[in-house]
């Protein structure tokens, strides 16, 4: 019977990007859970300065902002 593997342990979670199919939603949430932050404490904002659609993609929300 072969030896068990430890489980992999990463202390530093933040080192870890979003994917780019990601909602801004499931962004915002994963940035409070990483970084132990109060819900709805985050929001991430479109280059105009107005607060970025919930289902918008990462991918496009990037976009915006390399424009």
């Amino acid at each position: 019977m072969p030896a068990k593997k430890p489980a992999r342990s990463y202390p530093a979670a933040r080192k870890f990007g979003l994917r780019s199919d990601a909602s801004v939603e499931s962004g915002q949430r994963e940035i409070e859970r990483v970084f132990k932050l109060p819900a709805g404490s985050v929001r991430l904002h479109l280059p105009s300065g107005r607060a970025a659609r919930s289902d918008k993609s990462i991918e496009a929300l990037l976009r915006d902002w390399n424009r």
